[in-house]
């Protein structure tokens, strides 16, 4: 049923109030009389969704006037949100910058561990690889995902045929495998002929490039070289199809260093493989001998390896092969000359005598095996493998001599050598503690670098179980690992603290199954990263110059606090006078250090528990869980009488702090709008107090510059009294001779921004020293700017060391253009400069200062003036 218009209240509130009642009473009874009416399940859904539509237009008929009667009022409040909603958008984009950096700085973290931890699985993974197939497709697929690219492939270099052959490839070149090309051609080449890791920004464009069709979407390319022994065997290529992607500095420096363990692994491959087909000759030369005696000399010469036929009781060299004249340059009748005394190089243990025990030996039937040395015709000495067997050669007992070229082998073992004195330098120079650990807890090697692990040394660990050598807490957790690791296959990561004098330090374990039935952990010491993280948390809720809670955190607070409900709260705002006049005079860490003076005085006015936060540059709040005004009102006079003591020690900036509050009145809160009331306040006494504020800090400055500089030993007073009579002698109104005393005396108030070490220095200044010195005009200036009383002395201040002749500072203007108070300041002072002492020298007379005063007229000073003051002096 419809209301009569005439009924309607015209209020807002009436509007509230009825359809509150109206609404009650259509929830509490509609429901109870339609199903007291009707017991008709269809008819009572039916009415029910009437009735909702009943209630939405009588809703929406009340809004309507509702509306009609507040639009004023909501537009107004509207201006209101919309001004509020700029602040908190401002104040969101200046926290998710903060954030933004706080996270850049973490991700930077977090890559870097990454990259260093894929590199050193990696490194591990390719030196367990002995297969060279095997080993280069991992190779080129392990550089792929570390560069985070698909396209990738191996190159090896055949110097004998003058190709560059490629053997693996991924991506777009997977399907070029076997592909030959010059080995002076393409970016492989270049890498070749420098011997240097080769990019190229665009390859699609590049000059050089070969001309296959899928090069076209190549785009930024690299070729790092594989090395041994300097020179290039090969080379790894990738490239991004992406023609906005490029290769950073730092990942060509991943991929050299990836390219250096990849050809320490293609080494030990090839080393493998070599000494594999060294072992299926030998065993090929050995089955050679067992055949008949038919095939005895074509075999005998045809071996690979030199055969020497010695008589099994005296030793006599009987016979030899083409590969035996080739080993000693010379014939068989020369060997056979030669006897054993001819074989060797004649140095212990390589005598005859040796020779002939090792044979007596093998006519026994024992074989030897051994290392020798021989000596070539040329004189050229080679090592050789010695195979002594015994044989029954046409009835006659003989032992063969197998005599193997081993020279290669030799250099290979160097290099293996080497290269494993390298990889232990690898494992060396790898900062983390390394175990072997088998199954059953067992520690069988192990490498201990961090001193914080301060009981465990390698000696004591060797051979002792898991829980012997750690606590009972961390055994338990080490061996969980273990066991996870052996059963799974699959690495294990967890981390675990230890205690040392009173210090905590943060370890990560890496759990790698290095075979069937043991395991490698990696123990690295993470604390500094721990640290970090704690001080990146730290200081996302903290402001770094004072230790005070930042804006963050007290806004996230506020929020935390106004979705209370029946909370107590008021919000303090100070806001310090005068920061910028004393960044602009005396420095920012002059700035920075009333800052701090200002959060150590409320940090002393306030409990430790309450919120106290630098909101802004020069902005304090304080959040407290009261809403007593009484209460709010003592701890601001507690604040005013903590700055009159700190400045009744008369510091060199005095602090001065416009303060307002507000507390809650409705509940719930609304806590913007109780912050906003309290800046309000604030800022109200900001303006009653701004100019007197800055009276009292240019105040201070000139008080310390009287105790600074050099005015307590009458500089000041002969200073007026000299540029009085100049001024009057060059006929300046007596109006102006006010202001030039005053010139006289604050010429110099600049020096307040100046250090001590440099105002006072005893020795001449440092070029550096001495254009921090020349700054104490503009200081100076901005001083007297910013007071009523030296405003019309402002630019004299700023002008005052300008020269004649134009090389002064910090205009650099010349001649008329300087004002001719500043022209009569600059002889006066440097008169009296000369004829007192000053830190850096004595004092000189006033007749050696006059005759200076001559020399520098016309460059330093005005002549006319010069001139003028001389008369006066004399």
């Amino acid at each position: 049923m419809m209301m009569n218009r005439e009924y309607i209240p015209k209020s807002p509130l009436g509007i509230a109030i009825i359809y509150i009642l109206v609404s009650s009473g259509w929830i509490l009874f509609s429901d109870s009389i339609i199903e007291k009416l009707f017991n008709d399940i269809k008819i009572i859904t039916t009415l029910s969704i009437a009735k909702g539509w009943f209630f939405i237009l009588c809703t929406g008929w009340l809004l309507y006037r509702l509306i009609g009667q507040s639009q004023k009022t909501l537009m107004t409040q509207n201006i209101a949100l919309e001004v509020l909603g700029e602040e908190r958008l401002a104040s969101e984009e200046e926290l998710r910058q903060q954030l933004d950096e706080l996270l850049s700085r973490e991700e930077e973290i977090h890559r870097k561990n990454l990259v260093l931890v894929s590199l050193n699985e990696t490194a591990l993974g390719l030196m367990n690889r002995l297969n060279s197939s095997e080993l280069l497709r991992d190779i080129v697929v392990s550089a792929a995902k570390l560069i985070n690219t698909p396209h990738g492939y191996v190159c090896l270099m055949d110097e004998e045929q003058g190709v560059c052959r490629r053997l693996i490839g991924t991506g777009a070149y997977e399907g070029e495998t076997g592909r030959l090309d010059k080995l002076t051609d393409g970016l492989a080449g270049e890498v070749y002929r420098i011997g240097e890791i080769k990019m190229v920004d665009d390859y699609s464009t590049w000059e050089k490039r070969f001309t296959d069709p899928y090069f076209d979407k190549m785009h930024c390319t690299v070729q790092v070289p594989f090395k041994s022994e300097g020179k290039v065997f090969g080379t790894l290529g990738l490239s991004f199809d992406d023609p906005e992607r490029k290769f950073t500095a730092s990942e060509l420096e991943l991929l050299t260093r990836f390219a250096e363990l990849a050809s320490i692994a293609l080494d030990n491959a090839n080393l493998f493989t070599t000494y594999k087909n060294e072992l299926i000759e030998r065993r090929q030369a050995q089955k050679a001998l067992q055949i008949s005696q038919a095939n005895y000399r074509a075999i005998f010469d045809a071996a690979s390896d030199g055969i020497i036929v010695h008589d099994a009781v005296t030793g006599e060299i009987i016979d030899s092969n083409q590969k035996v004249e080739e080993l000693y340059g010379c014939s068989r009748e020369d060997m056979a000359s030669r006897g054993l005394d001819g074989l060797g190089n004649h140095q212990v243990p390589f005598s005859a005598n040796d020779a002939l025990e090792w044979i007596r030996r093998s006519a026994a039937g024992k074989s030897q095996l051994f290392e020798w040395m021989i000596e070539r015709k040329s004189g050229e000495k080679i090592w050789v493998e010695i195979n002594l067997k015994n044989a029954e050669i046409a009835g006659r007992q003989c032992i063969l001599a197998v005599i193997r070229d081993i020279r290669r082998r030799k250099r290979r073992e160097i290099e293996l050598h080497k290269i494993q004195s390298n990889n232990q330098a690898l494992i060396n120079a790898i900062p983390d503690n390394m175990f072997l650990i088998r199954c059953d807890g067992i520690v069988t090697d192990c490498k201990i670098n961090s001193s914080q692990l301060y009981y465990l040394r390698s000696e004591d660990i060797i051979g002792k179980s898991v829980s012997q050598v750690f606590q009972a807490n961390l055994a338990e957790q080490a061996m969980e690992a273990i066991v996870a690791a052996i059963t799974r296959g699959k690495l294990q990561i967890y981390e675990f603290q230890m205690t040392k004098e009173q210090c905590q330090y943060y370890f990560e374990a890496r759990i790698v199954p290095s075979g069937e039935e043991e395991v490698l952990a990696i123990i690295r010491d993470v604390t500094d990263r721990r640290q970090i993280e704690e001080k990146l948390a730290y200081l996302s809720h903290h402001d770094a110059m004072t230790g005070l809670y930042n804006r963050a955190y007290f806004e996230e607070e506020m929020r935390r606090i106004g979705a209370l409900r029946n909370v107590a709260a008021g919000i303090i705002i100070c806001d310090l006078d005068g920061l910028k006049l004393v960044n602009d005079t005396l420095g920012h860490s002059m700035g920075d250090e009333v800052l701090k003076a200002v959060a150590a005085i409320l940090k002393k006015a306030f409990r430790p528990k309450d919120l106290i936060a630098r909101i802004g540059g020069d902005e304090f709040s304080i959040l407290l869980p009261s809403n007593s005004r009484s209460a709010f009102k003592i701890a601001c006079s507690r604040i005013h009488t903590l700055i009159e003591e700190y400045n009744r020690n008369r510091p060199i900036v005095p602090l001065s702090l416009s303060i307002g509050f507000a507390v809650t009145k409705d509940n719930p809160t609304d806590m913007n709008a109780l912050f906003k009331e309290a800046d309000n306040y604030m800022y109200r006494e900001k303006l009653q107090r701004h100019q007197s504020n800055k009276h009292t800090i240019v105040k201070a400055l000139m008080n310390a510059l009287e105790t600074r500089d050099f005015i307590t030993d009458g500089h000041g007073e002969r200073m007026k009294e000299f540029m009085v009579s100049l001024a009057t002698a060059a006929g300046l109104p007596n109006q102006r001779l006010a202001d030039l005393c005053l010139f006289a005396q604050y010429h110099d108030l600049g020096k307040v921004g100046i250090s001590d070490e440099i105002l006072f220095k005893p020795y001449p200044l440092t070029t550096k020293e001495f254009s921090i010195m020349k700054q104490h005009s503009e200081i100076g200036y901005r001083i007297a700017q910013a007071t009523p009383e030296l405003e019309p002395i402002s630019d004299w201040i700023l002008k005052h060391h300008e020269r004649w002749d134009g090389r002064g500072y910090p205009l650099g203007i010349q001649g008329d253009e300087i004002p001719v108070e500043c022209r009569i300041l600059s002889i006066a002072d440097s008169y009296d400069a000369m004829t007192n002492d000053r830190p850096q020298r004595k004092a000189m007379s006033s007749e050696a200062a006059i005759d200076e005063l001559r020399k520098c007229a016309g460059s330093q000073f005005d002549p006319n003036l010069v001139n003028l003051f001389i008369q006066i002096l004399i």
